[in-house]
Order: C-alpha cells, then structure tokens, then sequence
C-alpha cells in the first residue's frame, strides 16, 4: 500500500511539474527541441529532495493509519460504528496525502 501511494503521489508531482515545463517551452516556440516533458519532470523530481522526502511523508502517514485502525478494531463493539471510524480514517488519510502532495510540489520552471 505504501508504494502505491508513494508512487502516485510522485506521479502527480511529476505530471503536473511536466506540464509547467511544457508550457514554458510553448512560450518559447522552440520547436526545434523536442525533449519528452515528462522525462525532464520526472529527473528533476528524482534529482529534488521531494522524492526522499514524499516517501517519509506518506510511509509515515500510512503507518498512523494502519495504527489508528488496529486500536480502534479492538475497542469498538457494534460493526456500524466500526464502518463509520473506518471512513473517518479513510477520510483523514487522503487529505493527508493531498497536503503532502501540496507540499512537496516542484518549483515552476
């Protein structure tokens, strides 16, 4: 779970930095030089401390989730209060992911 999210997070970084580098090279209509955008995203996402620092950020809140569900499990009797925290959990652990997504965008070229 924790690559997945890993990975799609680093993906949304990547793409969205790639579209900013395709955009300021459509300024610049320099048509001569066709280089994949993405690949430029992707190697200064890769050469940028945000990689190292996105793993740490979502393995750290994968594991509060993970946490949060175990000791909840044992506590809560009734299976519909269980559903309920379950989404809460849930909830908490996407907007989580979202600010570290927010977080560890790369600077506009």
């Amino acid at each position: 779970m924790n690559l997945l999210i890993i990975d799609h997070v680093a993906a949304m970084i990547v793409f969205e930095h790639s579209f900013y580098i395709f955009d300021k090279r459509r300024y610049l209509q320099n048509q001569q030089q066709s280089v994949p955008y993405i690949t430029d995203a992707l190697e200064q996402y890769m050469a940028s401390p945000h990689a190292a620092a996105v793993r740490e950020a979502v393995s750290a809140a994968v594991y509060t989730y993970r946490e949060g569900l175990s000791t909840w499990k044992a506590r809560l009797p009734f299976q519909s209060s269980k559903r309920s925290q379950r989404s809460q959990k849930k909830g908490d652990l996407v907007k989580t992911i979202l600010e570290i997504t927010l977080q560890y965008r790369l600077p506009r070229p």
